[in-house]
């Protein structure tokens, strides 16, 4: 599977040689993430993913469990600023 992953990868970079690289990868990664998923549904294997701040596990059988809630993080401020000089004493 990664041969064919390698190829398709490779001919289509050969057929945009002047889109940006990051859209390249941007979209190749999102076509192998696809192919993984569906070769992972085909072998039964459970897909964990991350969702609305949830991290849920999708079982072969189609049931979803949470496994746990992500919370978000507190801001911060240690007084640093950007282009501040650090000295050490």
């Amino acid at each position: 599977m990664r041969n064919k992953i390698a190829r398709f990868v490779i001919k289509q970079h050969k057929e945009k040689l002047s889109a940006n690289e990051t859209d390249i990868l941007i979209r190749s990664a999102s076509r192998s993430s696809s192919y993984a998923i569906r070769e992972s549904k085909a072998l039964g294997l459970t897909i964990k993913s991350i969702s609305d701040r949830k991290i849920i596990e999708r079982l072969p059988n189609g049931e979803i469990k949470i496994i746990r809630n992500l919370q978000q993080k507190k801001d911060t401020d240690k007084g640093l600023k950007k282009g501040m000089i650090l000295c050490r004493k």
